[in-house]
């Protein structure tokens, strides 16, 4: 059997973070569907529990893609981009109601939301140009 050849560095970062975005799509989906939708009534749980599902709907997919690393291409970059756009809707919420729940639980979120998918574009595209991993995925 022939060995494989290590990671380079660019993926494992890019490794790590995917597997960072899964479990916070993961956990922040499982904790958003059990718990519903704080107020609102009907129309605000249905939606509540619907984005909630697309979260979970993303995890897998952020596995695989973390798992398959060496045979993807601009499927990583795409994956990234729901990251930073949900860090962009959690300033906003902050800008309007403050900060909810635990500060710490907040801020850590919240510093994770930009550089995660910064991050991961940045070590992928490095992936990209050394010609390790193919461009069309």
């Amino acid at each position: 059997m022939a060995a494989r050849t290590p990671l380079a560095p660019a993926d494992i970062i890019v490794r790590v973070y995917l597997v960072t975005a899964n479990a916070i799509a993961l956990g922040g989906g499982l904790e958003e569907w059990a718990r519903g939708a704080p107020a609102g009534g009907a129309d605000a749980d249905h939606l509540h529990r619907f984005l909630a599902s697309v979260h979970l709907g993303w995890a897998p997919l952020l596995f695989w893609a973390a798992a398959t690393i060496r045979r993807q291409g601009v499927l990583v970059c795409f994956l990234a981009v729901p990251v930073f756009l949900g860090g962009i809707g959690r300033a906003v919420s902050f800008a309007q109601d403050g900060m909810t729940g635990p500060a710490g639980v907040f801020l850590a979120s919240a510093l994770l939301d930009f550089p995660l998918p910064i991050v991961i574009i940045w070590a992928h595209s490095a992936a990209l140009g050394s010609g390790r991993v193919p461009a069309a995925a």
